[in-house]
Parts: structure tokens; C-alpha cells; sequence
């Protein structure tokens, strides 16, 4: 399965938002997904909104969808959508060991051996599960479509810019810059997460992104 994002056609927002309702949801419902992106959207106008005061009363292209958003109903998928990004971020973790071995291959530092049991184990408490097969079911599997893209923003979280600091989620929405570099690093990976050995997974079951 292919996911197409363009630069050149939507706004930087749309796709940063595209992105990460991706990642979220996976494989949700269409009319779901949309009302998550259009709640992402509306919550990136606000952000940029803030930061560019002098830019709110200049006349600029906006759909209305954004631009009518209920409070409420971007507030309930935020936090909806949080409780998911941090079970992706958590299997992004777990994702990185294998990742290690497909380009070192050695089984990482500090792991017996390479498994989805041992790295649940590890990331056990953090996901609030007393039982590593818990975290395989609740949050590894559900994840396993944009392990590459959880993975990559794992790692991009980790780094910092120079201008805007850590890199986060705002900086996902709003800047061509992190989510260019956020597509490239996730194709990579998928690549990579094809040649793990102790990691069988069928490279058609990884949604893959990519630009036109």
C-alpha cells in the first residue's frame, strides 16, 4: 500500500497532518481519518496563528473545513490522537532494535537475543502493561503497517535544530523541512526493516510514502 504526499499541491500543514494521522491510524476508516486530519489542521492554523501574529489579518487560502472546526471535537481528537502517538512512539522503540541489527548485524547491546518478546519486556513499564505479550498485542501489532514511520520519528524527536530546538510534533505540521526529512528517514527504514533476520515482515504489509 502506497501513501502519496505532494508539497507542491496541499499546504505544508496538510501533509505534516496527513502524516501524523497516518501514523496514528493506520488503518482506520476513512471518514475517521478525515475528521482527525481536518482537527490537525485546524490545530496547526491556531499554532502558526500564535507564533505569526501579523499574519492574522492578512488575506491568505484557508478551507473552511479548518477554518470551522469545533473546539470540542479538535480537543477530543487531540486527545485521542495522543493516547495513539504515544503507543507508536513506544513501538518505535521497540522498532530501533531491529533496525540495529539490520545494519550492524548484531543483536543490539544489552538484549539477550533479538525478539518482540525481549523488547516489549524493555519497554514494559513505560506502556503500563504487567505482561510483555500485552505490549505485542496492544501496541506492537496495531503498529506494525508504519513501524518505519514510528521509527523515524523516534529518532528525529531525539535531534534538535539549531533555530526551533527539539524536534516535535508542531515541528511536523508546520515545517517542509522536518517532514522531507521525516519521509526520507521512514523509507529508509523500511528498507531496512525488510532485511532484519529476526524480523519477518512482508514488505508489502508496510504502508509506504512517498512524493510524486
Amino acid at each position: 500500500m502506497d501513501s502519496v504526499v505532494d508539497l507542491n499541491r496541499v499546504e505544508v500543514y496538510e501533509v505534516g497532518a496527513s502524516l501524523i494521522t497516518l501514523l496514528a491510524y493506520p488503518r482506520e476508516r476513512e471518514e475517521v481519518w478525515a475528521q482527525v486530519h481536518a482537527s490537525l489542521c485546524s490545530y496547526a492554523l491556531r499554532i502558526r496563528s500564535a507564533s505569526e501574529p501579523d499574519q492574522t489579518t492578512v488575506p491568505q487560502p484557508i478551507k473552511p473545513i479548518y477554518a470551522f472546526r469545533l473546539e470540542q471535537d479538535i480537543s477530543r481528537d487531540l486527545r485521542t490522537l495522543e493516547r495513539r502517538m504515544r503507543d507508536r512512539m513506544i513501538a518505535g522503540r521497540m522498532g530501533i532494535g531491529f533496525l540495529k541489527e539490520a545494519v550492524t548485524g548484531r543483536v543490539p547491546e544489552g538484549l539477550k537475543r533479538l525478539s518482540i518478546n525481549e523488547l516489549a519486556e524493555l519497554v514494559r513499564d513505560d506502556a503500563g502493561y504487567s505482561e510483555p505479550e500485552n505490549v505485542e498485542a496492544r501496541i506492537w501489532r496495531p503498529s506494525l503497517p508504519v513501524i518505519h514511520l514510528a521509527t523515524a520519528l523516534q529518532v528525529l524527536l531525539h535531534l534538535s535544530d539549531p533555530q526551533i530546538g527539539p524536534i516535535g510534533y508542531e515541528a511536523l505540521l508546520l515545517s517542509r523541512g522536518v517532514i522531507e526529512l521525516v519521509i526520507r528517514t521512514a523509507e529508509y527504514h523500511r528498507v531496512l526493516f525488510t532485511k532484519c533476520r529476526s524480523l519477518r515482515l512482508d514488505p508489502e504489509s508496510l504502508i509506504r510514502i512517498r512524493s510524486p
